[in-house]
């Protein structure tokens, strides 16, 4: 399919069937099939009657599915809200484990509640074993971020939760009241499942949720009167909205896709978004494709029944260690006449407290009434507290589902999409950001114009999306990483050094400009890179690609240069590397670069640029050139890595650089880190030259001391690029 879809049908109203529905309704006439009664899928408003305190009632708006967000990793989400005028306010989110199996007095603390939640009793400071397990979290955390700060690996991308833990050597009091509580109330999963979830797969989702810390969590946020807010506003802009109404086939031709429902009704439309589970997509393709059957298939969920009720016997007995999120681990002894999940409800037993999560304000006919969900409970709950009782599905993360998810966009065909938070991590903003992939890779993207358009034309997309957008908000222009260096030698004697950083990645046509507090927030200068100072910095890049016959523009587009560097702050600048990346002026980001320039500078004031041609992983080699260490002569030959960087949740920035010599000694450093989304990362990032500068330094005088031998420092020809 080549036209842009004049008519298209979006099967599913969950987030990801509303975001493709409300994006493509600007360019398209668009049908929405819901098989429910109601739309919105997790997002799910109950309309609670309670006493209004002067003899009548009143309706309070209470979320059971999607309950928060926040500003820092939901930018689609917020797109909408933002165009639709929907409000929205501070949450509040800690996590409480109840242990009702260690000993006769249960365990019971919370985190993010201060030292009352660690301590809600003061038995918790007389027990040894929990005290370690709070000395371990820091530890957790550093081994994860180290694990994400490496690079990848095939043998990295098998290892499980379990095996990570195992590794670390972690107590078991941890993994009981930290470890597995804290994934299985992330994913609604079984506790021992949560052990074979991969664990790189999942450390990226809790860094880029602020989770792999003690600080540094983002403020979360609650729709103001529940999520049916940005639902009906939704529905209320298309024009074709059936509800009730179940697709029972979708069939593809090459001119148009049949879509028959319940009632024997069949449509036709120029392409479909199926914004369902993986299952019941699968179950609707007429003629489903090998990788279809194979991807859709191995993506499993895991069931849960939810109640919205008031009971708060779910909660932790001790108020100073209820939160937002409680978990609850139930004595063995209790469970011995419901060997069933089922008859429980569910594998994991999970309350939130809906009154503190959406803030729900006094109710003065009711001031003690605490509107709670629970998951896995329903032998627990108290019957006659009970508002209603909700069925929900959450993916099921193993290896097999992460393998496939990577393969996803294999089941794509011309005519017909896939969206649904399984392309994620199984959150809200990762069905919103699925549906609108979906749709911007059939032509019916957000229009240039609209607030938040992406970068250009040379932006990130997927094939057949229209130029000018960033449907999965991966260009890196503008970003700052946090960023680890390492330096690793093998010979005569292995030692490794390292040290956490700050490095932007900029458009060379588009400059962070600071204004007045450029000296302090940093400024990207010619005079410090490549070429001459008079001259702008693309300019001087352009030069030296002219010098080897490479031209950037094409069809009328001059390209794109990315660079990856630090600024020169406080009247300072000192990179040891500074990678660009070049396009011509018909590729995308999403396609190997024509060029990439290697700048390297050593502490002498010398600086060579290098050439390569990265394959499609980034991967090159090239002969050294230029004095670099007073430890390494000008022999031997660099592989570099250099992928192009990306930003968004799986945003990555990764620049490594090893060094075979003649005599066969390697020498490797790399760059490696993730989008920093502070707010303050600017101001943070000014002075990470002058600190690399000063550890180098260091670092060369402690391999002195240890007489590594000095290798003779020849004169070096600046090749034009000085």
């Amino acid at each position: 399919m080549t036209a842009t879809p004049r008519r298209l049908a979006v099967v599913g109203s969950g987030v990801a069937g509303l975001t493709a529905a409300y994006v493509a309704s600007k360019n398209a006439h668009v049908t929405l099939y819901e098989a429910d009664a109601r739309l919105g899928g997790h997002a799910d408003t109950h309309l609670v009657t309670v006493p209004d305190g002067r003899g009548g009632e009143q309706l309070v708006p209470i979320d059971t599915g999607f309950i928060v967000h926040n500003e820092r990793t939901y930018p689609v989400l917020l797109r909408i809200f933002a165009e639709l005028g929907v409000a929205t306010q501070d949450s509040e989110m800690s996590m409480s484990i109840r242990d009702d199996s260690a000993g006769p007095h249960g365990l019971e603390w919370a985190g993010a509640l201060k030292l009352a939640g660690l301590f809600p009793t003061w038995r918790n400071a007389t027990r040894p074993a929990f005290l370690r397990m709070l000395a371990e979290i820091p530890r957790f955390h550093r081994r994860a971020r180290r694990l994400l700060e490496s690079e990848a690996s095939d043998v990295d991308a098998r290892v499980t939760f379990g095996e990570f833990l195992d590794a670390g050597r972690f107590s078991p009091t941890f993994r009981t009241h930290f470890a597995e509580p804290l994934v299985a109330c992330v994913w609604s999963t079984d506790p021992a499942q949560a052990l074979d979830y991969p664990a790189r797969y999942l450390f990226r989702f809790l860094d880029h949720h602020g989770m792999l810390g003690i600080f540094g969590s983002p403020q979360w946020r609650t729709v103001s009167g529940g999520s049916r807010e940005y639902v009906a506003r939704i529905a209320a802009r298309l024009p074709d909205v059936r509800v009730g109404t179940k697709v029972t086939s979708i069939e593809e031709t090459p001119d148009e896709v049949r879509v028959t429902d319940g009632n024997g009704q069949v449509a036709a439309y120029d392409a479909v978004v199926v914004a369902t589970h993986p299952h019941q997509a699968l179950a609707m393709l007429a003629a489903p494709t090998p990788a279809q059957r194979e991807l859709l298939g191995a993506i499993t969920y895991t069931p849960n029944t939810a109640q919205l009720h008031t009971d708060a016997s779910l909660l932790p007995r001790q108020e100073k260690a209820r939160a937002s999120w409680n978990y609850l681990r139930r004595d063995p002894a209790t469970l011995a006449d419901l060997p069933s999940v089922e008859e429980r409800g569910g594998p994991v037993t999970l309350t939130y407290d809906l009154s503190r999560l959406m803030r729900v304000p006094h109710l003065p006919g009711a001031p003690d009434t605490r509107f709670l969900v629970t998951l896995g409970g329903l032998d627990l709950v108290d019957p006659a507290q009970v508002i209603d009782t909700m069925e929900y599905e959450h993916p099921l993360y193993t290896r097999e589902s992460v393998a496939a998810q990577a393969r996803l966009g294999e089941c794509e065909t011309p005519r017909v999409a896939f969206a649904g938070a399984y392309h994620g991590w199984g959150f809200h903003e990762d069905g919103a950001r699925s549906g609108l992939q979906a749709v911007t890779r059939l032509g019916l993207g957000w229009p240039e114009d609209g607030a938040g358009a992406g970068r250009g034309r040379h932006a990130a997309r997927r094939p057949g999306a229209p130029a000018g957008t960033d449907p999965a908000g991966t260009d890196p222009a503008g970003t700052v990483y946090r960023t680890t260096v390492r330096h690793t030698r093998r010979r005569p004697w292995k030692r490794s050094f390292a040290h956490t950083s700050s490095t932007w990645v900029v458009d060379l046509d588009d400059l962070p400009d600071h204004g007045r507090t450029a000296w302090t927030r940093g400024s990207f200068e010619a005079r410090d890179h490549l070429g001459e100072p008079e001259r702008s910095l693309r300019a001087n890049v352009e030069a030296f690609l002219d010098l080897h016959g490479i031209e950037l523009a094409r069809g009328g587009d001059r390209g794109r240069i990315l660079m990856a560097a630090q600024p020169r702050a406080y009247g300072y600048c000192f990179n040891p590397i500074s990678v660009f990346w070049c396009f011509a002026g018909d590729q995308t980001l999403a396609d190997v670069p024509v060029a990439v320039v290697v700048e390297v500078h050593n502490t002498y004031g010398d600086r060579h640029a290098y050439l390569v041609h990265p394959d499609a992983a980034g991967r090159a080699e090239t002969t050294k050139a230029m004095y670099v260490s007073p430890f390494h002569g000008t022999d031997g030959t660099y592989a570099v890595a250099v992928p192009t960087p990306t930003a968004g949740p799986d945003g990555r920035l990764h620049v490594a650089v090893t060094l075979r010599t003649d005599d066969g000694a390697t020498f490797s450093a790399s760059l490696t880190g993730r989008p920093d989304a502070r707010p303050s990362a600017a101001w943070r990032a000014a002075p990470a030259t002058l600190r690399a500068s000063l550890l180098i330094r260091l670092h060369g005088i402690t391999l002195w001391a240890r007489r590594l031998r000095i290798q003779p420092r020849p004169e070096h020809h600046q090749e034009g690029v000085r």
